[in-house]
């Protein structure tokens, strides 16, 4: 040992040798050092500029390397693998198994788990990235741009706080497949079935154990995480497909040892550090492991090897010096120092046990986690039992594994590690292959003790059993996984992600549309830039004058849309630990200034409205202006002479605007229904009035809106309500309660649950009661009077109801059954309650009863 550790110095030492390590750890250390001394505007450049011609380099560096080494590889595998499927089980009997689950789980994946986004703010920036990259050669963000004659034209820049790997794979598929980047799904999927027959491979080639190789990548690839991963646009996949490549690589370079080989690792090394941030700091384990090898004589193999993988691991680390120090998470947390919390909330997380629906309550499979426990201590005790016995092979493994996954320690200690948010689930791609092999140790070991023990003197029979065992215990695992086809079926990874969902939903409604040259003005315009169609921000349009507005509108014939989606919504939309900016207060002005025409509104998540509209450009007038002071007054008789000397409702409203576009409008004044005005719109005063005997016992109705007499279009429309008390009418809330009960909170007068404005259906009202259901309120109302009126609607306050049920009883028989329903318009009941003492208002919840606000609104008595 002594003579072999003086060897490795002796050649460490070499001139060669040590200048290559020196340029090799000069590079990370003056780029990280960079920022810290002045210089991030040359880490910002290059940050941007330099990853694309690199990875080109680096693509066909590879790519000649791998031609030239093609035949070694055919005789590397024929040789070595003949000989290590030797006395495990028959060579083609496990491949054709391991083949045959690929292409099953691959079928189940396509047609099973939908295609869609599931990290959508991450996908969209590779997305992007990759556009630019095609179109302008630069590696940043376009975050608001122009798709014009074949050309790019990104007015927003910047860079991209993700590796660009992946990106750049997307710009290899481009010139072929084009920029609308939905192919990148069938991409994905394709890297399924060759990431598990990689994994299959590269373990056989380190362990000569097939039939552990066979579990672990059967494992790995039969976890519901993987699944939904490998059927999105996650870099995760990249990741699994990767790793796999460059152990199998490794393997192949340490046997053959020569400079062809190590450069080749390298190279493949380097892009893989090109799919996560963290992902450099498992270059440890690979490093470690290949040091014997490298300084096994003074040859030019350690200098090449450092060197490329440093100068092609670049890009990623100018990403990981342009954004040390930026805070993209913890949110109200810190955002490192969580390790032990997270481990402990992640072990919780993925063994969660199921629903009381029977279904999983997050993508991970409990039981792989305690196999990957026992795996553990498996792996331990045969570490212990060989050292004692002077094999090493476990504890080499050991400590790879230990070295390789100082990355899982690196996101466990921030706040993303923390997998009770959903979207960081995917995380957990970086730990589940070493995990699958680790749990797939003590099955591979009892597999085949249970075929050793069922072996007799028959070659061939002895085939067959191993063949049928082995076949057996890969139907259980994989039926396991796929008797939950109804939970991927209704894509529990991350159906609860608000802007997943939003975005799905909004490419969802584009894909009904004929297909047209369209532009997005939206909170996140490099979403819809990623998929080559063009988007810019609130903010930007807002800036433009209204000419530039009107060029724009021509420009795309009229296809110009304003979406109001989750940065317009308030902060009970994300997680306590995200980093995020909410700009409510932008779209409130965007939508006051601009001529926005409604086309649709989609619930997300039972959480907030998508809003989308036809945009018509800056309004031409000052919408506060059209109907500027209003008012309701009940006059006894009349305080002039103008009016008769009558009691009477009186209305009074200013209308204000002056502008050209006024000349086009109409004003209409509506009672309960009924028009009582309808002139042209001129700027002054209006009054009118209605006369008492023209009024409803109870609450009236006004509204006053203004409308486009050519378009129809509603300028404005306000409304206000007057309670008429004469011939005895009540409000109910006036009569006192005689029992209430409710499932969470108070009871409200007033106010909603959560003691706001009543708001149903984008109108305010504001008498009524605030109740959460399940409930039951009871009046008594004396038998004094003939009709009961109200209306009654779902709050928008809060949106995550999944509908509630009202029933009005009188004297215990019911008298009204709304039946089920939503967040929709106000809705109305008119009840007889002639000779009823007591009255009952009840609300059921239904399947669940979060954020069950039920409004009863302007309820009243009769007599």
């Amino acid at each position: 040992m002594k003579a072999f550790i003086n060897g490795l110095l002796k050649n460490l030492a070499h001139p060669g040798t040590i200048v290559g390590l020196l340029v090799a750890i000069a590079i990370p250390f003056l780029i990280y050092l960079a920022p810290n001394v002045g210089h991030k505007n040359i880490i910002k450049e290059l940050d941007l500029n330099l990853p694309l011609p690199l990875f080109i380099i680096q693509f066909i560096a590879a790519a000649v390397l791998f031609i030239s080494l093609s035949k070694d590889l055919r005789d590397y595998l024929q040789k070595y693998f003949h000989e290590w499927f030797k006395g495990c089980l028959p060579p083609k009997s496990i491949s054709i198994l391991m083949i045959a689950f690929t292409v099953v789980i691959t079928i189940f994946a396509a047609t099973q788990i939908e295609a869609r986004h599931r990290v959508q703010s991450d996908e969209s920036v590779f997305m992007s990235v990759a556009q630019n990259m095609y179109y302008n050669h630069e590696s940043g963000t376009c975050n608001q741009g122009f798709f014009e004659n074949g050309k790019l034209n990104c007015v927003a820049t910047s860079n991209s706080f993700k590796t660009k790997g992946l990106a750049f794979l997307y710009l290899l598929g481009m010139p072929l497949m084009g920029n609308d980047l939905h192919w990148i799904f069938h991409m994905e999927l394709l890297m399924l079935p060759l990431a598990i027959l990689l994994m299959f491979l590269a373990v056989v080639a380190w362990t000569r154990q097939p039939l552990l190789a066979f579990f672990a990548a059967l494992l790995t690839a039969l976890q519901p995480t993987v699944l939904f991963q490998f059927r999105a646009m996650s870099v995760e996949p990249l990741y699994i497909f990767l790793s796999a490549l460059s152990l199998f690589i490794f393997k192949w370079a340490y046997d053959r040892n020569t400079i062809k080989h190590w450069a080749l690792l390298a190279l493949v090394l380097a892009f893989f550090v090109q799919t996560r941030q963290e992902t450099a700091f498992c270059l440890l384990a690979f490093i470690v492991f290949a040091l014997p090898k490298l300084l096994d004589s003074k040859s030019a193999k350690a200098p090449t090897f450092f060197v490329l993988l440093s100068a092609f691991s670049v890009p990623a680390l100018l990403t990981i010096s342009y954004f040390q120090g930026f805070g993209f998470q913890g949110g109200e947390f810190e955002a490192h120092g969580h390790f032990l919390e997270d481990l402990q909330r992640n072990w919780a997380e993925m063994t969660k046990p199921l629903n009381s629906k029977g279904e999983l309550e997050n993508p991970f499979l409990t039981y792989f986690n305690y196999l990957f426990a026992a795996g553990a201590a498996y792996l331990l005790l045969r570490t212990i039992m060989g050292i004692k016995k002077k094999d090493f092979f476990y504890l080499k493994v050991l400590v790879f594994l230990l070295l390789y996954h100082i990355q899982t320690y690196i996101i466990l200690e921030n706040v993303s590690g923390d997998f009770s948010i959903q979207i960081n689930q995917r995380y957990s791609l970086v730990m589940l292959p070493s995990m699958a092999f680790v749990g797939a140790l003590p099955v591979a070991h009892l597999v085949k003790k249970l075929i050793d023990s069922m072996s007799g003197k028959d070659i061939k029979q002895n085939a067959a059993t191993a063949f049928l065992v082995t076949l057996i215990a890969g139907l259980l695992f994989t039926a396991w996984t796929f008797h939950y086809k109804e939970d991927f079926n209704k894509n529990i990874m991350y159906n609860r992600n608000h802007l997943t969902i939003e975005e799905h939903e909004i490419l969802g409604w584009l894909a009904e549309q004929p297909q047209k040259d369209r532009m997005f003005i939206y909170g996140r315009p490099w979403h819809f830039v990623g998929y080559g169609i063009s988007s810019i921000h609130y903010d930007r349009a807002r800036s433009m004058s209204s000419e530039e507005l009107r060029n724009l509108i021509d420009r795309y014939q009229g296809e110009v849309y304003y979406i109001r989606g989750l940065d317009c919504w308030d902060s009970h939309t994300y997680h306590k630990k995200a980093v995020e900016h909410r700009i409510a207060t932008t779209c409130d002005v965007f939508e006051r200034d601009m001529d926005l025409e409604g086309i649709k509104n989609i619930l997300i998540t039972n959480n907030y409205w998508v809003q989308i509209a036809k945009f018509n450009g800056r309004k031409e007038f000052n919408p506060q202006n059209i109907i500027a002071v209003f008012d309701l007054e009940f006059v006894e008789a009349a305080q002039d002479d103008s009016l008769e000397a009558k009691p009477a409702l009186r209305y009074s409203f200013n209308l204000n605007e002056k502008s050209a576009a006024a000349s086009n409008w109409d004003y209409i004044v509506i009672a309960n229904g009924d028009t009582l005005a309808h002139a042209t719109y001129i700027s002054g005063s209006i009054a009118g009035k209605i006369s008492e005997d023209k009024l409803l016992s109870g609450y009236n109705q006004m509204e006053f809106v203004v409308q486009n007499r050519e378009t129809g279009k509603v300028m404005a429309d306000i409304q206000k309500f007057y309670f008429n008390k004469a011939k005895g009418a009540v409000p109910l809330t006036e009569i006192p309660v005689v029992q209430h009960k409710q499932a969470w909170g108070k009871l409200h007068i007033d106010k909603s649950i959560e003691d706001n404005a009543f708001k149903i259906g984008s109108k305010f009202y504001h008498n009524g009661f605030g109740i959460h259901a399940s409930s039951e309120t009871v009046f008594d109302i004396g038998k004094k009077f003939k009709a009961f009126k109200m209306g009654f609607g779902l709050d928008e306050e809060s949106l995550c109801s999944d509908g509630v049920q009202l029933q009005v009883y009188a004297d215990g028989r019911m008298i009204f059954d709304s039946g089920r329903f939503s967040y929709d318009k106000l809705k109305s009941a008119e009840l007889d309650v002639k000779n009823v003492a007591t009255l009952t208002i009840k609300t059921n919840s239904l399947e669940e009863k979060d954020c069950d606000h039920v409004d009863i609104v302007n309820p009243a008595l009769i007599p």
